[in-house]
C-alpha cells in the first residue's frame, strides 16, 4: 500500500458517501422510506425482497451501503500499511469506518423506528461527518502535512475559516429541521416534528444567510491578505448561492420532489466545499498580513503617504 493508493482509496469513499446521500434523498423523495420495514432483513419473510418498487428502491440503496463499505474498510487497512505511526493517515481513515458503521446502525435504528424524524436526521448529518474525515483522509496523503499546530486562535482568517464552517454545518442542521417537519418523510403517516414549517424554515433561512454572510466576509479578508485562498473561498460562495436558489425556489414553489432532491445533492456538496475551504485555510499562517503600504521612499504628511519622486 503506498500513499497514493490511500489517497485514491479516499477519494473514492468519500466519493460514494456523497452518493449514497443522494440515494438516500431519493429513497424518501419516492415514498420508499418503509418499503423494507425491518432490518437487517428487508421484513419479516425475507432478507431480499424486490418485489414492489418501494422495496427495490429501499434495497439498491442498501446493496449500495454494503458496497461502499470495501473501500472504506480497504482505506483503514492502507492508512496503517502505507505510512507508520503519527504520519497523521490512520485516524481520518479510523474516522470513516468507525462513523460509517455508525450510520449503518442509525439507518437500521430509523428503519424499526418507522422513520422518526430525528433518527433521519442523525442519519444525514452522521454522513456530514463521514464526508468531513475522508475529505481529510484526502488532504493528509498529500505531499504537504496539514498543519494543525499552526493553527491560532488569534490568526482573523483561521476564525473567520471557522465561522463559516460552523455557520454551514448549522444550516445544514437546521436545513434537516425543516425537513422532519415537511411533507417528505419517506412514507405516509409516520411521525413529523410538531414545528410550524414556515417557522423553522425562517430559522433555517437565518443561519443561511448568516453563512453566507460570513463566506462574504472571508472572501473580503481573502482578496486581500490570502489570495492563496481564493479558488476555495469562490467555489464555496458560488455552490452556496446555487442552494441558496434552489432552496427558496423549492419553498415557494411548494416542495416539489425535484427541486427537494436538488437541493439534497446541493447541501452535499456544499459540505464538502466547507471541508476543503476549512482545510485550505490552516495554511494560512500567522501574520500573513500584506506588508504595509509605506516603502523607505515614503513619508507621511498629515499622517498620508506621501511617495517622494
Amino acid at each position: 500500500m503506498t500513499r497514493t493508493r490511500y489517497r485514491q482509496l479516499a477519494i473514492v469513499t468519500t466519493f460514494g458517501i456523497c452518493f449514497l446521500v443522494v440515494a438516500g434523498g431519493v429513497v424518501r423523495l419516492t415514498g420508499s422510506g418503509l418499503g423494507c420495514d425491518d432490518w437487517p432483513n428487508c421484513n419479516d419473510e425475507r432478507f431480499i425482497d424486490v418485489s414492489s418498487g418501494h422495496a427495490a428502491i429501499e434495497q439498491l440503496n442498501r446493496l449500495l451501503s454494503g458496497v461502499i463499505g470495501i473501500p472504506t474498510l480497504l482505506l483503514v487497512i492502507a492508512g496503517f500499511r502505507a505510512a507508520p505511526r503519527g504520519s497523521g493517515l490512520r485516524w481520518p481513515a479510523v474516522g470513516v469506518l468507525v462513523s460509517v458503521l455508525a450510520n449503518g446502525v442509525v439507518g437500521g435504528m430509523a428503519v424499526l423506528g418507522d422513520l422518526h424524524p430525528f433518527l433521519v436526521q442523525s442519519h444525514f448529518m452522521l454522513a456530514m461527518v463521514s464526508i468531513a474525515f475522508g475529505l481529510v483522509a484526502v488532504r493528509a496523503a498529500s505531499e504537504r502535512p496539514i498543519p494543525w499546530r499552526e493553527v491560532s486562535a488569534s490568526n482573523r482568517i483561521h476564525l473567520q475559516v471557522l465561522g463559516v464552517v460552523v455557520m454551514t454545518a448549522a444550516a445544514l442542521a437546521t436545513g434537516t429541521v425543516v425537513t422532519g417537519a415537511g411533507p417528505h418523510a419517506g412514507e405516509e403517516d409516520v411521525r413529523r416534528y410538531g414545528f410550524d414549517i414556515g417557522s423553522v424554515a425562517r430559522i433555517h433561512s437565518v443561519t443561511v444567510i448568516l453563512a453566507v454572510a460570513c463566506g462574504v466576509l472571508l472572501a473580503w479578508t481573502v482578496t486581500r491578505q490570502a489570495k492563496t485562498l481564493q479558488a476555495s473561498m469562490s467555489s464555496w460562495l458560488f455552490v452556496a448561492i446555487v442552494q441558496g436558489v434552489i432552496g427558496y425556489a423549492q419553498y415557494f414553489n411548494g416542495v416539489p420532489e425535484v427541486l427537494v432532491g436538488l437541493h439534497i445533492a446541493g447541501a452535499t456538496l456544499l459540505w464538502v466545499a466547507t471541508v476543503r475551504l476549512g482545510l485550505s485555510g490552516l495554511d494560512v499562517a500567522e501574520g500573513s498580513e500584506p506588508p504595509p503600504v509605506d516603502t523607505p521612499e515614503t513619508e507621511r504628511v498629515f499622517g498620508l503617504p506621501v511617495t517622494n519622486v
